[in-house]
């Protein structure tokens, strides 16, 4: 395991906010959701990043793609054979048409940023609105 997750991983299993990651799917005229408890690093933008548009309804969220593995969010796919997720187009990574269930709330997100180490994905960015 890469060094950098494993500090993620052990950062978030000891200061953790737990969230839900909801991605929506439809079969025919049926629409369900699948959601994830995951643990996150939550931060509210700060003064100086609240400029324009922005305020203080956005948050800063920090995930790990291990968390996301254990999940197996969202589903309908076998992992690859390590786990790792190696490529930005992988679905377990959430997009800004899926949501986030943050302090009882639901968020949208609007922007996505996997981190990517060595060729392995160790942390992924997510800026939330709502």
């Amino acid at each position: 395991m890469n060094r950098f997750l494993a500090q993620l991983d052990r950062r978030l299993e000891a200061r953790g906010e737990d969230i839900v990651l909801r991605k929506r799917t439809q079969a025919g005229s049926t629409g369900s959701f699948v959601d994830a408890t995951v643990p996150a690093i939550v931060r509210a933008l700060t003064v100086e990043q609240l400029i324009g548009l922005v305020n203080q309804q956005h948050f800063f969220l920090i995930i790990s793609p291990t968390h996301i593995n254990r999940a197996q969010w969202p589903g309908g796919r076998t992992p690859t054979a390590t786990g790792s997720l190696i490529d930005p187009a992988d679905p377990r990574i959430p997009t800004t048409s899926d949501q986030v269930i943050l302090r009882g709330a639901v968020k949208a997100i609007e922007r996505v940023a996997p981190i990517f180490d060595a060729g392995e994905c160790i942390r992924i960015e997510l800026s939330v609105l709502g």
